[in-house]
């Protein structure tokens, strides 16, 4: 039977231990951190090519309200848009 004891680095007091049926190598790497963006989180995964832990900004889905409401948003703006347009030309026109 083989166990995985952790250790912390700065005064090598115990942290935990699992049982473990094969070995593996363990790696650090410092990953960049991201300021919070609305709309998004942050995910960290592995990037093959660099062979590198990368974190990068994943977009939320929409719920149906908020892409309701963007619509309704443009809508108005479009009326409004429309309704100068219109009060222009008759203002042109007298």
């Amino acid at each position: 039977m083989k166990v995985l004891m952790r250790f912390n680095k700065e005064d090598n007091k115990f942290v935990d231990m699992q049982n473990v049926t094969q070995e593996y190598i363990y790696k650090y790497q410092d990953v960049e951190e991201l300021e919070e963006k609305d709309g998004y989180y942050t995910s960290l995964e592995y990037d093959e090519k660099t062979k590198k832990a990368i974190r990068k900004y994943v977009e939320m889905k929409k719920t149906k309200e908020e892409i309701l409401e963007e619509k309704l948003k443009t809508m108005q703006e479009q009326m409004e848009q429309t309704n100068k347009a219109i009060e222009d030309l008759i203002l042109q026109n007298t």
